[in-house]
Parts: structure tokens; sequence; C-alpha cells
């Protein structure tokens, strides 16, 4: 076997001029748009309405041939002046900036870097230029594969390459393949598909002509059972028939949501925002992890759901500007943006917020003296995250970015946790109908925490602490008079041997019925000396002598006690969770972590509150698919429908639960009721036509196959 395993994809970025970057950024929806607008290997513009000039045509025809939309394409072409055409490229770029404002852009970097690769490695042999390749195409679109698979001098088979992604991009599927392959043994790589190639055109043996099931007992023998299953299905989890290689259309709208992703409904739609944004602000200058300062804290509500609570909090009273309005009244307009990434920097979700208010001249009085801040909360389930927050002031039009890593912990048998311990400056109670949603609330209590994650006291302040200790449920009869063993100690690292230590009791009796407890301590500063210190919390039980431990750092220093903040809270919250925005949240992360039941737990709940929830149906419709469970996938559909951007995928994965369940009309009403919406999709006529042919109408089929050809660009099949 001639496998080899390349792990080289990075291009030499170091030696290439004005190296620029590629990033998306949609939820995922597989859509096949019309006529693949344009196919790789001629992207044609014979729109042009003005002549271009060589680098402006180079610019539309090379450089963002992959990435620009349509829209902005024939925008683009109308324009009459250079001037115009290189504002155009500035705005182009900056709308796709990670950070809008930042001088530095690492999308458009990478776009060239990418570019270059493809030329230098996918050129050769090929007969053009690398990225106009199928496979230039791919990388430039989504980067480096996770893994590649060579076989070059396979036993009766062709040369071909299989690579693999995993959260390539939210708009496409989690995992899946990439097959290319040299049709006839020679010239370039090309994209193979199931349904349209085959496993027999894998296959160089005369046995294998029109007959998969021998092309795919070739493929078996020569190149491995994994191999004969991705010439089947380019979806891992995509149940396949290897015994008659009888294939869907599903591989096919991978491949043709790759070529167009730019033009994907979610893709041009965040660039219409992207874009409107910018035409409202400007300019927007972003400052790295300056003004601004962020408190995180685990928590875990009243049903033992975790979340992570976060405040932002600007350094200065000053650093949030206030616009005086005709009425005598002020106002602020403020945007959060957090990104939620995996501990492998995969994006899981994006939590984006804008907050305008308008205040009186007696609350300015109020807060003038005080720092802002803003409040939030992420129903994320125990493991590690990469978080992204940018704060962006739109009256100063400045946004103010920073990152932490963060873990929730996660809880073993028997064990004790402090995932937290949080200084605060106030605390009351919360209304109790919002008591699990608000920040900064446990055990219906709303804190208000200090201003900074490591707060700085005036010699002989008092230190107010508040933490949860998590433990597994247990019978509440099992905690009757027994107690938990708390040691506070707190001291300077850099003078050994002066800790503080306060030693206190907690009736276990008050652990909710999920294992929680909320608790915490004034301690007194009376004695401690400037510097910087530490604070251990040691929570042990004498019964099952296990342990749990807290810390944080503050700061003693005579002279003026930071300004108080005044904080407001992030919008929608109750309306995300009666919308099961903040469900489909939780799902995404047990996803991402790979916890694949837990998701579809949460993906249910969100689907439930929300019909329209295409994201939760998506991965839903994915997981009782992959499983072969059909009846799931049809009791789904029964319960929550579909909508008109329901992407393709989906449809199809229904429609063929239906069939798989014999109710074959009802797959051709599905499909039929959606054409009009999906009217440019070649690959919902064809699995139509399939569907038409079995019921016995062959001259419908043959319509619905004819218009779906057509749509995929495939020349008809003469008589």
């Amino acid at each position: 076997m001639d496998r080899l395993q390349w792990n080289d994809f990075g291009g030499n970025a170091a030696a290439i001029k004005n190296a620029r970057g590629l990033r998306f950024f949609p939820r995922r929806t597989i859509v096949l748009l019309a006529a693949i607008l344009f196919a790789h290997s001629g992207i044609g513009f014979a729109q042009k309405k003005q002549k271009l000039d060589k680098n402006f045509r180079d610019w539309l025809e090379r450089d963002v041939a992959y990435i620009i939309t349509k829209d902005e394409r024939d925008a683009f072409l109308k324009l009459t002046s250079d001037e115009a055409r290189e504002k155009f490229i500035e705005t182009f770029w900056e709308i796709r900036n990670p950070s809008p404002g930042s001088p530095t852009n690492t999308f458009k970097d990478e776009v060239y870097q990418r570019i270059a690769f493809a030329d230098a490695r996918f050129g050769v042999g090929s007969g053009v230029e690398g990225w106009r390749t199928d496979r230039g195409l791919t990388y430039i679109t989504l980067g480096p594969p996770q893994q590649k698979q060579v076989y070059r001098n396979s036993a009766n088979l062709y040369p071909m390459e299989i690579w693999f992604y995993s959260g390539a991009n939210p708009a496409l599927p989690p995992f899946f393949y990439v097959m290319f392959y040299q049709r006839e043994g020679s010239g370039d790589y090309r994209f193979y598909s199931p349904y349209t190639d085959g496993p027999d055109k894998l296959a160089t043996g005369v046995e294998a002509i029109n007959s998969r099931s021998a092309a795919l007992r070739m493929i078996r023998d020569s190149a491995g059972p994994e191999v004969a299953r991705v010439s089947l299905s380019l979806l891992p989890d995509e149940p396949v028939d290897e015994t008659t290689g009888i294939v869907s259309l599903e591989s096919d709208i991978l491949l043709n949501s790759i070529k167009n992703l730019a033009n994907l409904p979610v893709n041009r739609d965040d660039i219409l925002r992207r874009r409107a944004n910018r035409e409202a602000v400007t300019s927007r200058l972003v400052l790295e992890g300056r003004s601004l300062d962020i408190v995180t804290f685990p928590a875990r509500d009243s049903h033992g759901l975790t979340r992570l609570d976060y405040a932002l909090r600007l350094h200065s009273p000053s650093d949030l500007s206030m616009a005086e309005e005709k009425d005598g009244r002020y106002s602020y307009s403020v945007e959060v943006r957090v990104r939620v990434l995996s501990a492998e920097n995969k994006l899981i979700f994006t939590q984006q917020k804008t907050l305008a208010h308008s205040i009186t001249t007696k609350r300015l009085d109020v807060i003038k003296d005080k720092v802002f801040g803003y409040e939030g909360t992420l129903p994320l389930p125990p493991g590690k995250y990469h978080l992204e927050f940018q704060f962006t002031d739109w009256s100063k039009k400045a946004a103010f970015h920073t990152v932490r890593e963060v873990s929730i912990p996660a809880l073993a048998r028997d064990s004790i946790v402090v995932p937290d311990v949080m200084p605060f400056l106030s605390a009351e109670n919360a209304d109790p109908a919002l008591a699990d949603l608000l920040p900064f609330t446990i055990g219906g209590v709303q804190f208000t925490p200090m201003p900074s994650s490591t707060p700085t006291l005036v010699p002989g302040a008092n230190l107010q602490v508040v933490y949860q200790i998590w433990s597994p449920p247990s019978d509440p009869r099992e905690n009757l008079g027994k107690r938990l063993n708390v040691e506070y100690a707190f001291g300077r690292p850099a003078a050994p041997g002066s800790a503080t230590k306060v030693t206190d009791e907690i009736n276990r009796e008050q652990f909710d019925a999920t294992g929680s407890l909320v608790t915490g301590k004034k301690l007194s500063l009376d004695q401690q000396s400037s510097g910087n210190y530490i604070l251990n919390v040691t929570v042990n039980n004498p019964e099952t002598k296990h342990s749990g431990f807290g810390t944080m750092n503050f700061k003693v220093l005579d002279g003026p006690s930071q300004p108080e903040p005044w904080d407001v809270l992030e919008p929608g919250i109750a309306q995300d969770a009666e919308k099961g925005i903040l469900d489909q949240q939780r799902g995404l992360c047990y996803w991402a972590l790979g916890q694949y039941d837990e998701a579809r737990v949460w993906f249910r709940r969100a689907l439930q509150l929300d019909h329209s929830n295409d994201v939760a149906r998506a991965r839903l419709v994915d997981a009782y698919f992959s499983r072969k469970d059909y009846a799931a996938v049809v009791s789904l559909f029964s319960d929550a429908g579909v909508t008109e951007t329901t992407d393709s995928e989906t449809l199809l994965r229904i429609a063929t639960s239906l069939q798989k369940r014999g109710d074959t009309s009802k797959a051709i009403s599905v499909l039929e009721s959606v054409l009009p919406s999906h009217s440019e999709e070649g690959a919902l006529y064809l699995a139509l036509a399939q569907y038409y042919t079995e019921a016995g109408n062959s001259k419908k089929a043959a319509e619905l196959s004819q218009r779906g050809k057509s749509l995929r660009g495939e020349a008809p099949v003469k008589p």
C-alpha cells in the first residue's frame, strides 16, 4: 500500500510578499445554489461592464474568485473609476476582518498565503495555475485538511488523494472527505463525485466497467475498506450500501457547497450584515487588551446546569462615550461579541448583542464617577474553551479586544469541586423567575463582582468572597447533621510564613437537590500590609476525606480605591431561553466536545421550543440518520416539519428516511414543497426523479432529471 500521511500543508508564507488570510463565519447550512455560479476552471466573468486594468482584473478573477459573493462581483463590475474600485477593495477586506478596525487582517493574509501554496503545489502537471485546480479551490476555500491520504501506485486504481476535514466551516458538515483523482490516469486531479463518477471510475480493470460491485472489490483489495466506503459517500455519518454500491446525492451537495461557499445564504447574509455595520460606522479602532477587564465565574443553576458568567469592565469612567441629545438626555451605544471556541480553536458559536440606552442628566450624575460594565452569560457545559471578547463603543468608534482560556470543571463521583472564588461588592435577592438566567446569580442571590478579577483593596478593608461547592446529587437525609470543614488561607507569596488562616464549618444540609451549595466569607485585612496576595479556599469532607480547592489573587495598596462599576445586563437573555437559543448553544458545545448523545438532548429541546431552528434540526437529522434510525428522523419531521431555509442535505435525509419507511409519496411531497425556495438546487430535482421513477411516473422523472442535470452543468444524455 502506498498511503502517505502528509502534514506539510503550511505553505511558504515567509516568502510571500503581502501575505493575506481566509476565515469563515457562518452557522451550518448546506445549500446547492443554481448553476454553480462560477465553476472553478472557468469562473465566468463575461459580465464585465467596464474594461478593468490588469491589477483589478487579477484581484477579481484570481485573488477573491472563491470568496466574493455574486452581489459583490456585480457591484464591482459596475464601478466606473479606479478610485471607487480601490475603495471597494478596501471595504471588501475590512468587512471580513475578524477584528474590524485592527491594522492586521488575518483573513486577508491567509487568502494570499493559500493562493501562493496552491500555485506552488497543485499547478505542476495540471496545465493551469494551481489556484484554478479543484485541489486549489478546496485548499483556498477550506485551508489545509486535518488528514491527507495519497494513493499514487495502487494496483488497479487510478491515482487519487483523500482529504479529511473536521469543523472546517460551520456551513458545512462537521466531518467530511474530499476525494480527487486523475481521470483516465493522467492530467490534473479532479473532484470525485460518488453519484456522478462512482467507484467504477476509480478502477482501471475492464471488469470494473459498469460494475460498481466489482470496482468496490478492487478498491477494497488494493486500498482498503475505508477508501471503498469513501468512494460511496464523502460523509462519514451517511449509511452506505457496499453490496449494491447505490449512492445518494448528499456528497454532491457537499461538493457544490464547497465550490459555492461564498454564496450560501448564511454567508451572504453575514456579509450583508457586516457591510451594513461598516456603512453605519465609518471606522473602528481595535485596541488589544487595553481599557478592558474581564471577570469570569463558572456557576451551576437550580437544575444543575453549568454556565459561565462574565463581566466586561472598562478601566476609567471616561472610557465610555456619552452623546448629548437635543432633549438634554445622554445616550451610549455598545456592542459585545463573544466567540466561543473549543480547546482546539474551532469556532463553536458566537454571541453578539447590541445595547443602546438613553439616560437622564440625574442618572448621569449618579454614574459619572463609576466605570461601565456589561454582564453576560454563556451556556457552557463542562470542558475547556477559548473565548474571544470584543467590546465596541460605537460613539467613540473604538473596540477593545481580549481573550481568555476557561475551564468548566467536570464532577467526578463522590468528589467536591470549588470551581472559582469570586470577590464581590454587593448582593441582593434576585427575581425567582429569572434567577437561573441572570449573570452572577447563584442560590437566588444576585452578586455584583468587584471591578477586576484581581481586585485592589486598601489596608483595613474587608474582602467579601462568594463561591459554589459542587458535589454529586444525593439523598438529603444523608446530609442530616453533617458538616464540611473550610479553611481560608491568604498571604503574600513573597513573604513565606505570612499567611493568615481562618477556619469555618458548613452544614451539608444546605446542598440543594442537584448537589450545589452557595457560601461565602467576609475576611478582614486589618493586619495585612501592602502587596500581592493569594487566597486559597479548601473545602474538606471529613467523612469521605475528599477535598475541593479554589484560589483568587488580590492586591492590598495604600491609595485611592478602584472606582465602583455600574453594570448593565446582557439584553434578551429571557427571550433567548424561550426560543431555545441557549439550548442550541449548549448542544453545539457538547457536539464540539464529542458528546453527541448529550448534544442530541439539547438540540431536541431547542427544536421543540422553536420549530424554525434549522441548526438544531440539521444536527438531529444527521445524528439519527447516521445510525440508520429512519423512524426517529420521520418522527422528528412529523413533530417539527421543515422551513424554507432548511438545507438540502437535511431535506434529502428526511426524504430518504420517509422512503426507507415505505412512504415514497410523502418523500415526494416534502421535496415538492421546498422546490419553490430551492429552485436552483439540482440535487433535489435528481432525488425527486428517483422517487417518481419508484412511483412509476417515468415522464415526470425524466423531466426532473433533465432539469437537475442542467443545473449541475451536466450534458444531457443522447438517446
